[in-house]
């Protein structure tokens, strides 16, 4: 499928567009970057490796994201660069399982749409009484997961390694785009932030991640069309993007 030189706006952070841009830049799209979160590394090493003493009495390890891998996994390893057999490692999202076993860690994955309600549904996550469960994430993500993993009997403690924040400069699009990407609830306040002044924002169709971020976006006051991509990742993203151009093309003629 060809884009016919659609813009669309990828506000993924810097080291995780690329990919995104280059598939819509193969299909004949403009990719405009503009990053909107940047991930910083948490220097707080001490708990990391309180965690790593203590992976032998801990069941679960649950990653929430590739980042979490990244930041996090290295230090968590022991020197054989592997985990006990008697410790389950999650991943939600393909991208973060994918993650995980380029350093040859086998993880259950959450299934579609990959997300934590999706986890939540595992036969496995239901009964945790007596359950000790690490969650590997970024500083202040949600809290449904460990909410409902401590209501089934789990112990659950985070290990934070990441933070995300708003970068400090971008350079900003000279045109407007035709649509807009963005992945997450933090990322779309941001781009609010940054296009402050540009009164097309919220009149410019866009494609976000999930449904929570869909609603988020409406009740800010977004009046173009806000589309769900059909998974959690590139390939959900460049589905709902050919859809939406398909859609805008039929209503044209």
């Amino acid at each position: 499928m060809h884009l016919n030189n659609i813009h669309v706006l990828v506000t993924r952070p810097a080291h995780q567009a690329e990919p995104l841009c280059q598939r819509i830049e193969a299909m004949g799209g403009v990719a405009i970057r503009l990053p909107v979160l940047e991930i910083v590394p948490l220097i707080d090493r001490e708990a990391l490796f309180a965690c790593q003493a203590q992976l032998d009495h801990i069941n679960m390890l649950i990653f929430i994201s590739v980042n979490a891998v990244e930041y996090g996994l290295p230090n968590l390893l022991n020197n054989e660069k592997t985990f006990s057999k008697q410790l389950s490692v999650v991943a939600i999202g393909k991208k973060t399982a994918e993650a995980l076993q380029a350093w040859g860690i086998d993880a259950l994955c959450a299934p579609a749409p990959y997300n934590t309600e999706a986890l939540l549904s595992l036969p496995m996550m239901q009964h945790l009484t007596g359950q000790r469960i690490v969650i590997v994430r970024g500083e202040g993500g949600r809290e449904v997961l460990a909410e409902q993993l401590y209501a089934r009997g789990a112990q659950v403690d985070y290990l934070n390694v990441y933070r995300r924040e708003r970068p400090l400069t971008s350079s900003l699009p000279t045109i407007r785009p035709d649509i807009m990407i963005v992945t997450s609830s933090e990322g779309l306040h941001n781009l609010l932030s940054l296009l402050a002044n540009q009164s097309w924002v919220k009149q410019t169709p866009l494609i976000v991640m999930s449904e929570r971020t869909r609603v988020e976006a409406l009740s800010l006051g977004f009046q173009a069309p806000v589309l769900v991509a059909t998974a959690a990742n590139d390939e959900g993203l460049l589905t709902m993007l050919v859809y939406w151009q398909t859609k805008e093309r039929f209503a044209n003629r």
